[in-house]
C-alpha cells in the first residue's frame, strides 16, 4: 500500500479517467422518487405476498430499501431480504 500511496500520477491519465467518468450515463438520475406517490402504491397492500411483490416493484423503479422501509414501518434489512429472496426465487423459476 506504501508503495501505491507514494507512486506518482501520471496526470494525462488522471484527466482521461475523469473524462470517461463523467461520460457515463446514470439511469434514472434525475428522476427523485416521491415518497407519496410509494404511499400510495403501498397502501394496496392486502397480504404479504402481495407486499413482497410491490416492494420489489418499488426497489425496480427506483425507491431506496430504506424509503420503502420507512413507509412500510419494517426494518431496511428486512426489506432487503425480501428483494434478495425473491430474485433467488426468480432465477430458479419458482412463483
Amino acid at each position: 500500500i506504501k508503495v501505491f500511496l507514494e507512486s506518482s500520477v501520471d496526470t494525462g491519465q488522471l484527466q482521461e479517467l475523469k473524462k470517461a467518468s463523467s461520460m457515463v450515463e446514470a439511469p434514472n438520475s434525475d428522476k427523485k422518487p416521491n415518497e407519496e406517490t410509494l404511499q400510495k402504491m403501498l397502501i394496496k397492500i392486502k397480504d404479504t405476498k402481495e407486499r413482497n411483490k410491490l416492494i420489489v416493484k418499488a426497489y425496480q423503479k427506483g425507491y431506496s430499501q430504506h424509503m420503502i422501509a420507512k413507509i412500510l414501518d419494517l426494518n431496511q434489512a428486512t426489506v432487503q431480504r425480501i428483494i434478495k429472496r425473491t430474485k433467488m426465487d426468480d432465477s430458479f423459476g419458482i412463483r
